[in-house]
């Protein structure tokens, strides 16, 4: 579009969108779904599928249903917690389930958490993503604004994994301060397990999975031309100067250090942060000179 246009100012947009729409329609062998692994620390376990009816790379796990707190319990002559019959596991031994251990949901109700109770649990995928420019120009300046945004999306923060609960129990690792808030007797959170509390190794849940929606301010670049009849004493036809920066401004839910990630490369593992190193915000200058 061409919004303004005189002779001394001008504005012109651009605009587009990309509507991610894919499903699954065959898979090999007469499969119904396809599973694939992740790892975190040395845990190994099912965290995507792709299955017919669905797009590709959905998340599949578990569903993250809070923490068992001691009403849970009944109290044994010796004192010890025994959690209540009716009340399912979260996949470890009911005599090792304390009061501050993380809760799964029991989807098919028979009282145990095993592979039967897993489910999707979210979309890596946008739906859609797009992209909007505006240039300027009055007189000599040029200013050109770059916004980017990925919408309907997930990730799944693996970091979340080893810094907010410390879930593949690793010793001498420093936590997020979010940890500060987990399970104890005096602070009975429903959102974070006590130290310990992670229950099995390799269980991939929901409760890591986070809003991966943003609006990012992507590119703003300043220019300036200097008029001719103050360079042509120094025989120059042209001068431009120029500052341009990148990733300055990010607009998103995520708790991560950038929503614009994914560590495996593949359209059936997409939206999985593990350590990846997060755009940088950059400033450049720029001098153009024609002789």
């Amino acid at each position: 579009t061409v919004n303004i246009k005189n002779k001394k100012f001008s504005w012109r947009s651009n605009f587009n969108i990309s509507f991610n729409r894919n499903e699954i329609i065959e898979l090999t062998r007469n499969q119904h779904s396809m599973f694939t692994s992740m790892t975190v620390g040395q845990n190994s376990a099912s965290l995507y599928t792709s299955r017919i009816g669905y797009p590709a790379g959905m998340f599949f796990g578990y569903i993250f249903d809070g923490i068992y707190q001691v009403e849970d319990f009944d109290v044994s002559s010796t004192g010890a917690y025994v959690l209540k019959s009716h009340l399912p596991d979260n996949g470890s031994t009911r005599t090792a389930i304390q009061p501050g251990y993380i809760k799964y949901k029991d989807l098919n109700g028979d009282g145990t958490i095993d592979d039967k109770d897993m489910s999707v649990i979210g979309r890596g995928q946008p739906i859609h993503t797009g992209g909007f420019t505006n240039n300027f120009s009055y007189k000599n300046f040029y200013l050109n604004v770059f916004f980017q945004w990925s919408y309907g999306n997930q990730i799944y923060n693996a970091n979340r994994m080893i810094f907010d609960g410390n879930y593949i129990n690793l010793y001498n690792v420093n936590q997020y301060a979010s940890f500060n808030d987990r399970w104890t007797a005096e602070n009975r959170s429903n959102t974070i397990y006590k130290a310990g509390g992670q229950g099995p190794a390799g269980y991939f849940s929901d409760r890591t999975i986070e809003d991966g929606s943003y609006l990012r301010l992507k590119t703003v670049s300043l220019s300036y031309s200097i008029p001719s009849k103050y360079i042509k004493p120094l025989y120059l036809s042209k001068l431009n100067f120029r500052v341009a920066a990148q990733n300055l401004l990010t607009f998103t839910k995520y708790s991560g250090m950038d929503p614009e990630v994914s560590t495996r490369h593949s359209v059936l593992t997409p939206g999985f942060d593990y350590s990846p190193y997060p755009q940088a915000r950059t400033i450049t200058f720029g001098l153009s000179a024609t002789f």
